[in-house]
């Protein structure tokens, strides 16, 4: 995979180096122009300069060296336990982190409170999660409810819908639920 990475940077870096143009370097390593002019905006040298080496340092350097995409350290993980069990809620605890430049919303830390197999950093919650999500109730519905229903499979022969004027009638309920019939 990184092997693949390093060879388009290094044919990047060599086609600016013969002054190509985005577009033909572009069709040398077979992505879009755009990728090019993006690849050389986000990892050139503050002089504008670019060079592959210092472009694949940049590209590493964002990659945070977490495992997973959005991971957080157990360091992390331990200190909002620690702000948990002193009675911070979800939202401050994320407003003080936002305020130290560490971005964690206060719906990861709910899901890693419910994810808690001990149970004891829900006793230090808001409402210490009593309140969940009720599922709502089925209702049945309106067509097992029609009074002296009678089948579209016991219908007449004649009611085919090949004459003028035979149409589906029992799918027609007035607001009781009664058929609607004149």
């Amino acid at each position: 995979m990184f092997g693949n990475a390093i060879c388009r940077l290094l044919q990047c870096y060599l086609g600016l180096k013969r002054k190509w143009s985005k577009s033909r370097i572009a069709d040398e390593i077979g992505v879009s122009k755009s990728t090019v002019c993006r690849e050389v905006r986000r990892n050139s040298k503050p002089d504008g300069s670019y060079v592959w080496k210092y472009a694949q340092a940049k590209c590493d350097e964002r990659r945070h060296g977490l495992t997973g995409n959005h991971r957080k350290p157990d360091e992390l993980w331990w200190r909002i336990d620690r702000m948990i069990e002193d009675d911070w809620s979800p939202g401050q605890i994320a407003g003080v982190l936002r305020n130290e430049g560490i971005s964690i919303c206060k719906q990861t830390i709910y899901n890693h409170v419910h994810a808690d197999k001990t149970g004891k950093l829900g006793r230090h919650m808001p409402h210490e999660l009593k309140y969940n999500r009720r599922a709502r109730r089925q209702r049945p519905t309106k067509a097992t409810n029609i009074a002296n229903r009678t089948s579209i499979h016991e219908r007449p022969a004649e009611a085919d819908g090949k004459r003028f004027g035979d149409w589906e009638m029992d799918t027609i309920v007035d607001g009781t639920a009664m058929p609607y019939s004149r």
